[in-house]
C-alpha cells in the first residue's frame, strides 16, 4: 500500500491491493452501510450518515465524528460511475478551505484480488495541501484493506 503526493502538480496517487473481486471493492466504495463499517476508526474519526445517489450528477456525502465529538463532513458529486472499474467524484471537505478537488478511483483485477488506485487532484495554487491528503488516503486504504480481506473469508 502506498500513497504519495506530487506537491509540484498537486496530485495524490494511492494504491492498495486487496484479496477481493473488483465487484466487491466497488461495492465497498459505494454502498452506505459498507462505507460506514470500514471508513474510520475509533482513534481518528468515525464516518456515519452516508448518502449516495450513485449516478453521474448524483450526490455523495457523509459526516464524521472525532473521538472528542467534533463533527466534520465531506460532500461531492459523482462524475463517472462505471462499475466495477471507475468511480470519479468531486470532493469538498468541511476542514479544507481550498478549492473543490477531484477523486478518481480505478479498480482492476490482479492475481487473486484487485488493485485500487486513487488519484486525488485539483488542489490549485496551494498544491502543498496534497501532502496531508496523501497521509489521509494512506490511512483510508489502511482501513479498507483489512475490511475487504475479512469480508472475503
Amino acid at each position: 500500500m502506498t500513497a504519495v503526493s506530487d506537491v509540484a502538480s498537486g496530485v495524490v496517487r494511492a494504491v492498495v491491493e486487496v484479496a477481493a473481486s473488483p465487484e466487491k471493492v466497488f461495492a465497498a466504495l459505494t454502498e452506505p452501510k459498507q462505507l460506514e463499517m470500514w471508513w474510520g476508526s475509533d482513534e481518528v474519526y468515525r464516518t456515519f450518515d452516508w448518502q449516495t445517489d450513485l449516478r453521474p450528477g448524483g450526490s455523495r456525502n457523509c459526516q464524521a465524528r472525532s473521538p472528542k465529538g467534533d463533527l466534520s463532513w465531506v460532500r461531492g458529486e459523482y462524475l463517472v460511475v462505471d462499475p466495477p472499474r471507475v468511480l470519479e467524484l468531486t470532493w469538498n471537505a468541511s476542514w479544507d478551505q481550498g478549492p473543490m478537488t477531484r477523486v478518481r478511483m480505478e479498480v482492476a483485477p490482479v492475481g487473486s484480488g484487485s488493485r485500487l488506485t486513487v488519484i486525488h487532484s485539483g488542489f490549485g495554487e496551494d498544491a502543498k495541501r496534497s501532502g496531508s491528503y496523501a497521509d489521509g488516503w494512506n490511512r483510508v486504504l489502511g482501513w479498507l484493506k483489512p475490511y475487504m480481506e475479512r469480508a472475503a473469508k
